[in-house]
């Protein structure tokens, strides 16, 4: 699954295209996506589906229960490029305030929200370019996802306590085989 995909990031990798290119390296790649494909899954919660990971990229297949919700997070750093497959997804989007330079202190607002359908994309390109994904809508979604580097650690923020946490990128199951992998999961 999304192996014309994987195969034009290998060739070049995200950060050595515009991020319109890569867009529309996910876009055509839609077609590509199998709604059987066994992904794990559980009730209320998403989960993260790794179909390929290197050093230059790694992508993510996110399937997300009806009202699962993500914490508030950044990317660590990376490019992230996110395109639903299947269902709807809201995403808020919210601006980090402070200079980041006390641990553990952050203060977010929120700045808006959209809701995305299948072939709907979102990227996030900066340090603290924030946001909140959900899946409110009474049905399950599917989103593909493309970081520019295997997202590694990250920040997780609550807005009510001012407060942000290092959080790790993890998988929920790997999707091809374990030899495709670089590096240690």
């Amino acid at each position: 699954m999304f192996q014309r995909l994987i195969a034009d990031l290998r060739a070049r990798t995200p950060l050595e295209r515009g991020n319109s290119e890569v867009g529309a390296l996910l876009a055509s790649s839609h077609g590509d996506w199998q709604p059987d494909c066994g992904l794990t899954s559980r009730p209320g919660a998403y989960t993260r589906n790794c179909a390929y990971r290197d050093d230059q990229f790694e992508v993510l297949i996110l399937n997300w229960a009806a009202g699962a919700a993500s914490p508030i997070h950044d990317h660590g750093g990376q490019r992230c490029w996110m395109m639903v497959l299947d269902g709807s997804l809201e995403v808020d989007d919210y601006v980090r305030l402070d200079p980041g330079d006390v641990p553990g202190y952050a203060y977010v607002e929120p700045r808006g929200s959209r809701l995305l359908e299948p072939g709907d994309m979102d990227l996030r390109t900066e340090r603290f370019d924030l946001h909140r994904v959900k899946c409110g809508n009474g049905s399950n979604a599917v989103s593909l996802h493309v970081y520019a580097a295997p997202l590694r650690n990250f920040f997780v923020y609550d807005e009510t306590a001012w407060r942000c946490n290092v959080a790790f990128g993890t998988y929920d199951a790997m999707l091809s085989n374990r030899e495709r992998f670089s590096s240690p999961v």
